[in-house]
């Protein structure tokens, strides 16, 4: 959906500054806290980093009118959950927070993603508090990454909801060229809405948290977008947003799952079998809508998701406001944000970042 281009440039700028300014005023104290009181500073980091996700939705919804539609079975409230979605953008791990605002626990939501991004002054520095898996493609380097990270949030007490895109790159035209050959050289069938999936580290995953204690749940997310699919975050940037966003959810308790690592690898190259299925079905007729299901999000739940949103941008907007006079009227508080940001460069180049050194207090 076209928006002005100056509704992009807003979205882009709130979000950036909120999170680079939000990081240096309200996450740096807390790393002392946290490696002080670890569980402590767990909670109150996730705290500060749910306000931003709050945010993150209220600006593509509120402001650029993205809707959410969800379908399904959700997990159980306060579930540790292993959430398996196809990647039809590199965007749904954006609109899946809209999700989890929903129906999930966006306090407990972790990512993986690139390790480049782990640099990036403000938006890597947050994804670090928050102990986002930046994976270096790399199996031998990753699979020690993910157990680290998996490890910590154990030790933390927290019940996570991890997001795995199983197909390992979103949806597009190299991606499906290599899943069309993979399928040639190994007889599988030639898929049109997905990509196969990989399936050693879903398996990682769900042996670690299991042994971890940190798994309940695996929760199957499928993601489409009837009206208009928006590929990147610099589309978003120019304005031009999805109408709507589905998701349709099946929950499968860790009871139900299969034990053996060969009948775990069928069973996801099973999901994602019904998951191509499904997907075609919905862009025939626009919707996970069928045989008089109701959504999964109840009125009364969206009235208080609606006014949420609404009280985090109030909250955003004064802060940012408060940031900004004082950086013109207090030269102390540049001094500070200086220093703020000099501590996050100093923790990455000496530990590897703050999730490494976070990680360092469960070895």
């Amino acid at each position: 959906m076209g928006q002005p281009i100056w509704k992009g440039v807003v979205f882009s700028a709130s979000l950036f500054l909120s999170c680079f300014f939000g990081t240096l005023v309200l996450l740096t104290p807390l790393i002392p806290v946290a490696l002080k009181w670890p569980s402590v500073g767990r909670r109150l980091m996730d705290f500060f980093l749910w306000l931003w996700f709050v945010l993150a939705a209220a600006v593509y919804e509120l402001f650029l009118g993205v809707k959410i539609v969800v379908h399904g079975q959700p997990a159980p409230p306060k579930h540790s959950v292993l959430i398996l979605c196809n990647h039809r953008t590199r965007l749904d791990w954006l609109f899946l927070m809209s999700y989890e605002l929903r129906c999930g626990t966006l306090s407990q939501y972790r990512i993986s993603l690139k390790a480049q991004l782990k640099s990036i002054p403000g938006p890597g520095w947050a994804m670090q508090c928050a102990g986002f898996l930046f994976l270096q493609r790399d199996w031998k380097k990753d699979q020690d990454w993910i157990s680290q990270s998996l490890k910590y949030f154990a030790c933390m007490g927290t019940q996570p909801q991890f997001l795995l895109f199983p197909e390992g790159t979103d949806y597009c035209k190299n991606g499906l060229e290599k899943s069309r050959k993979f399928a040639e050289a190994n007889g599988l069938p030639m898929y049109e809405w997905v990509l196969h999936p990989r399936t050693t580290g879903f398996v990682h995953f769900i042996n670690k948290m299991k042994e971890y204690k940190t798994l309940d749940s695996v929760l199957d997310v499928t993601v489409a977008y009837p009206k208009n699919i928006v590929h990147s975050e610099a589309e978003l940037g120019k304005g031009t947003a999805p109408q709507e966003v589905h998701f349709y959810a099946q929950n499968h308790l860790i009871s139900e799952m299969p034990e053996s690592t060969d009948k775990l690898e069928d069973w996801l190259r099973n999901t994602w079998r019904e998951k191509e299925v499904a997907l075609k079905k919905f862009y025939q007729v626009k919707g996970f809508h069928v045989n008089g299901e109701n959504s999964a999000v109840s009125e009364e739940k969206e009235r208080s998701v609606q006014r949420l949103l609404w009280g985090v941008v109030v909250f955003w907007a004064v802060f940012l406001t408060v940031v900004f006079y004082s950086l013109i009227f207090f030269p102390l508080f540049k001094w500070y944000c200086i220093l703020s940001a000099l501590t996050f460069v100093f923790i990455g180049r000496s530990y590897g970042g703050v999730d490494s050194l976070l990680y360092s207090l469960c070895d």
